[in-house]
């Protein structure tokens, strides 16, 4: 139900089954605690998300893993606290991932926080390289600060370094899946049939399925 009420954003609820969870004396454990910081996180509850944390570590003595320390650090940036997330990141003890940075990036951008976002970008660039949602956010806070040149730069690096894999779909013709690419128009021809002429063709029925990627 926490979970639920998390993937909601209903904080609120999600705090109020953990608190009926903790009368009946069941005890949690680092996945329901969690579940709680995301529902926080998405609720903007940064009081009841602060008391959540220190009671996983003091009450209940659990070790908080990368996933919690980054409910916090998105919580933070979603309410426009920046200085204080990055302090956060700083006296983490564990090394930050490409996630937390990718989401202090994120926040810092709807806020307009020029300089962590940069250094954000650069670090989660540093630790995932072809990730390319990192290089359009990183684009468009400098183009949003106007620094279209180094909004070029960026779009020119991940155009180096980000390899997409192209849409591809499956056809079954006679019973036998064939996959394409997307505009690979070279592998038309090796079709083992004639498409056009069959489609021409009062007594063929084509019957397709296929799935996107």
């Amino acid at each position: 139900m926490i979970s639920g009420y998390a993937f909601h954003s209903q904080g609120t609820e999600a705090i109020a089954v953990f608190r009926n969870m903790l009368e009946s004396r069941a005890i949690p454990n680092t996945v329901t605690f969690l579940s709680v910081l995301t529902a926080c996180s998405h609720g903007g509850l940064i009081v009841e998300a602060q008391k959540v944390f220190n009671e996983m570590i003091r009450g209940h003595h659990l070790y908080p893993s990368i996933e919690h320390y980054g409910c916090i650090v998105d919580l933070l940036g979603r309410v426009g606290r920046i200085e204080e997330a990055v302090e956060f990141v700083n006296k983490m003890p564990v090394t930050p991932d490409a996630v937390i940075w990718r989401s202090l990036l994120s926040a810092s951008l709807v806020h307009g926080n020029l300089d962590v976002a940069e250094m954000a970008g650069q670090k989660a660039i540093e630790l995932q390289p072809d990730d390319d949602g990192v290089y359009a956010l990183l684009h468009n806070v400098y183009w949003a600060a106007g620094r279209s040149g180094d909004a070029l730069k960026v779009r020119k690096m991940a155009s180096q370094k980000v390899c997409k894999k192209p849409a591809c779909t499956w056809v079954e013709i006679n019973g036998i899946a064939h996959e394409f690419l997307a505009e690979d128009a070279a592998s038309i021809r090796h079709w083992p049939v004639d498409i056009q002429s069959l489609v021409m063709q009062d007594t063929w029925q084509l019957n397709v399925e296929f799935s996107l990627l």
